[in-house]
């Protein structure tokens, strides 16, 4: 394997491997379920007030075991995979899903966000992350895999051929936020290129409107039943990953695909009677399954897609108020992200 993990890689010794994240079901790849069944539900019985927040010692407690946590997934990932819970079937080859190298490299922004020594010791980490999720990008850059190789290359057959617009999205917005990090503009303009725009040129519905949720890189009929549906979590993902590139660049062009992406969700997930919104449409755009929430629509990716855009719609329009007036003596600074977030 390339290079090594910030700390050890020896396994940490864990009393109950099945309950922990790594080994659950994952929504956009349909591994299979975690032994033991779904957590149960946590409520607050009504009328009790929040207690204070855990004291200094407790969340200096829960940082080492995330990082406990953090070391044992990388181990997993990195020199034995058995413990993901995904064994491979005698005679299956060797395949490499965009899901690990992506949701590891959004683990290593998380951990790294406010803490600048844990950024450090992840950060090669974070560069093997995004060189894995690179090589995703094949057919002479034109099209993003879902699988590929162990050695970078594309796999024969429909495993080979399975495309999933809504998490190359994804894994574009966790890219960018890595090049944005490292200051590196080479990277940012095609991880906008191949993983932004690629993705949802192909991946856009021309006649109903809404993203396919899988597709065949050679126009072939998937092989997943659902493929054709519209979901909630790529949408999400989409609004994320075109504001975040409008905000970091300026290109109208991104603004206009999130306005698109915004109007489209916002009309036909949205619950207009009862609130949140419903997770599974036809291709038509119509509600083909009324629950809210299930085994694998839980509450993460709206509320997420939500704070993240009403957080940088915020930073926009708040750089907008600080730009010099035209009386003020100084030349405007409104750049074009300013004005499409006015």
């Amino acid at each position: 394997m390339e290079g090594s993990s910030p700390s050890s890689l020896q396994p940490v010794v864990l009393s109950d491997p099945t309950s922990l994240p790594g080994n659950g079901p994952h929504p956009q790849t349909g591994s299979p379920p975690r032994q033991g069944g779904a957590d149960p539900p946590r409520t607050r019985p009504h009328g009790l007030r929040p207690r204070p927040g855990p004291p200094l010692s407790s969340l200096l407690l829960t940082q080492k075991e995330a990082v406990e946590m953090m070391d044992q997934i990388v181990y997993w990932v990195r020199e034995d995979p058995s413990g993901l819970g995904r064994p491979r079937l005698p005679g299956a080859p060797a395949s490499e899903s965009m899901a690990v190298p992506m949701m590891l490299l959004n683990l290593v922004d998380q951990l790294g966000e406010a803490d600048e020594e844990l950024a450090g010791n992840y950060a090669e980490l974070g560069d093997w992350c995004a060189r894995r999720i690179l090589q995703h990008v094949q057919r002479d850059g034109q099209a993003v895999l879902e699988n590929v190789s162990e050695d970078g290359e594309e796999l024969s057959g429909c495993l080979g051929r399975h495309q999933n617009p809504g998490h190359a999205l994804e894994a574009g917005w966790f890219l960018l936020r890595h090049a944005i990090r490292k200051g590196d503009p080479k990277l940012r303009a095609h991880v906008i290129s191949k993983f932004l725009l690629l993705p949802f040129r192909s991946g856009w519905d021309p006649d109903h409107g809404g993203l396919f949720y899988f597709q065949d890189a050679d126009g072939l009929c998937p092989t997943q039943l659902e493929w054709a549906m519209k979901l909630w979590w790529p949408h999400s993902e989409a609004m994320i990953a075109f504001l975040m590139g409008y905000s970091d660049s300026g290109d109208p062009a991104l603004l206009h695909l999130f306005y698109q992406v915004a109007e489209y969700t916002f009309r036909q997930f949205r619950d207009p009677e009862y609130g949140e919104w419903f997770g599974y449409l036809n291709q038509e755009g119509k509600v083909a399954l009324t629950i809210k929430g299930g085994p694998f629509k839980g509450c993460f990716h709206v509320p997420r897609c939500l704070a993240m855009c009403e957080e940088m719609l915020g930073a926009l329009l708040s750089r907008l108020a600080l730009a010099p007036s035209p009386g003020s003596g100084f030349p405007p600074a409104v750049s074009p992200a300013q004005q499409g977030a006015k």
